[in-house]
């Protein structure tokens, strides 16, 4: 059976449903799976294919047998779950399902992610309830030979964005940060792609061209600290003991990385986030300080 798998945008998402793209193909499906970035991986991914989306693709999956969707509730994935009506076999993750949104489930083709796992094991157990067999975490991401875990002795590798400005930590604290990293005999380094380099002219970061690039420098770096994105998700699949920066302790609960382990740090608990006083949600990076964040990376250091 040739099937089609469609992870969300975010570049964690696309790690994360490697994992079924990889439990397929070990089934003995023809897979390709669709994101913009994907193919950017290279040399690193397993044989198979990756494709970037097209202007008409809903109607290009016709042409498959079936589709795995992960349904972020955006106008696309709607569009993609209502192939059902073109009799096209849609099986659809809910990573956030709610009956009064999303319509009931589907026996046998829907499955509603637990908000008490992580994303990677939601992931894991869905492609094996809905298809079968014993799934492992493993995403068919290897890393390159010429390549040597963890090379880099005190390297830590600071990516201070994400795709949500309201996710990230001040811009000062992670300048400051990086200070305070040397004074330790650490080696900041920041990671920037080639468009976030031009906001960031104060530091030195090296030109990562491609997702390859950037997979190659995290696997041979010491430790990694940054924001709730992309890069801590490849930092937790690699082994790279990493801290991240997030303003959401529940919804981390899902959304955190879930390969190997590290440390995330929050704004204190008893932080309010009532209706009107939304402190938690609008001032929570006045409330992460340096001196914590420098502290709970300390606790990670082997």
């Amino acid at each position: 059976m040739r099937i089609a798998v469609i992870p969300a945008a975010g570049i964690g998402d696309v790690l994360i449903m490697l994992i079924a793209s990889h439990h397929l193909r070990k089934q003995g499906h023809q897979v390709a799976t669709f994101h913009q970035k994907l193919p950017d991986f290279g040399r690193w991914l397993e044989t198979g294919e990756y494709l970037v989306p097209s202007d008409d693709f809903p109607n290009l999956l016709l042409s498959f047998d079936a589709v795995l969707l992960q349904h972020d509730n955006t106008e696309r994935a709607r569009q993609i779950a209502a192939l059902r009506k073109r009799s096209l076999p849609i099986f659809i993750f809910y990573p956030t399902y709610r009956a009064s949104k999303h319509g009931p489930l589907l026996d046998s083709y829907d499955y509603a992610f637990d908000g008490k796992k992580t994303m990677v094991e939601n992931c894991r157990s869905g492609v094996e309830a809905l298809f079968g067999g014993n799934a492992i975490i493993y995403n068919g991401l290897r890393p390159l030979p010429e390549l040597t875990h963890r090379k880099h002795q005190r390297r830590v590798l600071i990516h201070p964005t994400s795709t949500n400005e309201k996710k990230n930590w001040p811009r000062e604290k992670f300048l400051q940060l990086a200070k305070r990293l040397q004074k330790l005999d650490f080696q900041p380094r920041f990671i920037l792609s080639p468009t976030e380099k031009c906001d960031w002219p104060e530091v030195e970061s090296p030109i990562f061209p491609t997702l390859e690039h950037l997979a190659s420098t995290i696997y041979e770096a010491d430790y990694l600290i940054g924001n709730d994105s992309g890069p801590g998700h490849l930092a937790s699949y690699l082994s790279i003991p990493h801290l991240i920066i997030s303003h959401d302790e529940q919804q981390m609960r899902q959304w955190r990385p879930g390969w190997h382990r590290g440390e995330i740090i929050y704004p204190p608990r008893w932080l309010p986030n009532f209706k009107g006083i939304r402190l938690r949600e609008n001032k929570w990076k006045q409330f992460v300080s340096i001196n914590s964040v420098l502290n709970r990376f300390i606790s990670i250091v082997n």
